[in-house]
């Protein structure tokens, strides 16, 4: 079983969601699952999805989940500037230099973070911490400049971009997967897409392992039979009688 080199999966983001109930999973680091992410559906492309905050009058905002930035954990940080050339080149002018991407003004103190700190990425004004994550910021038409950066010069995007990022709209805390805290503040939510297992199973595999997934699957298995309407049994009529 592949275990991962350290437990920074154990405390990034928090879960909720009123009524949700957790099923137990056998698995070493995370413990327990909201099975809400089995039923509740999520639009399948972010790029095409016209976002709008539910929460604000349904105002428009693409990419609204990244406008506060994101946790950033060190040794991310450190593998976002060993590819700082890369992703340099893709952000808007004024952007190109790595001592702006970060907001390091009052890291969150934590003892089990790597380093013992949990940095953030930088928002386009530091004062204002929904003028969106800075990494938006780049010469593509939208979405993650850390996921351009990788799709334009070669790499695996998850060589740079933050877990947090990679799992939303899931999210983890003290061994328990779920919805992310925000999940419902955006129009994505509920979309006519897939249910949000089955779109984020990719992701959960590469920041987790594949035996989460078996153990996930067999979940989702038990949950979706629990869902299925019972049929009443046809009452007997005159064809029945006659066959």
């Amino acid at each position: 079983m592949k275990i991962l080199a350290n437990d920074s999966i154990r405390w990034r983001g928090s879960c909720h969601h009123a009524g949700a109930v957790k099923l137990q999973v056998n698995h070493p680091v995370i413990e327990s699952v909201e099975g809400d992410i089995f039923t509740f559906t999520f639009a399948p492309n972010c790029m095409t999805h016209r976002c709008r905050c539910v929460t604000e009058d349904d105002r428009a905002r693409n990419d609204a989940c990244c406008q506060h930035g994101a946790d950033v954990l060190v040794p991310e940080k450190m593998a976002i500037l060993r590819r700082a050339s890369e992703v340099a080149s893709v952000m808007r002018e004024g952007r190109g230099t790595a001592t702006g991407w970060f907001d390091e003004r009052d890291p969150e103190r934590d003892p089990d973070a790597p380093e013992g700190i949990i940095l953030r990425t930088a928002t386009s004004d530091l004062e204002d911490d929904t003028s969106g994550c800075v990494f938006l910021e780049h010469t593509g038409e939208r979405g993650c400049g850390l996921h351009r950066a990788a799709l334009v010069h070669g790499f695996n995007p998850a060589e740079i971009k933050p877990r947090v990022c990679r799992l939303y709209p899931l999210s983890w805390d003290k061994n328990a997967l779920g919805l992310s805290p925000d999940f419902d503040r955006y129009s994505c939510a509920n979309d006519a897409g897939p249910s949000l297992y089955r779109l984020m199973r990719p992701a959960i595999i590469e920041v987790f392992d594949v035996d989460l997934v078996r153990e996930l699957d067999r979940l989702e298995a038990r949950v979706l039979r629990q869902r299925l309407p019972v049929l009443s049994p046809r009452p007997a009529g005159p064809e029945s009688a006659a066959e």
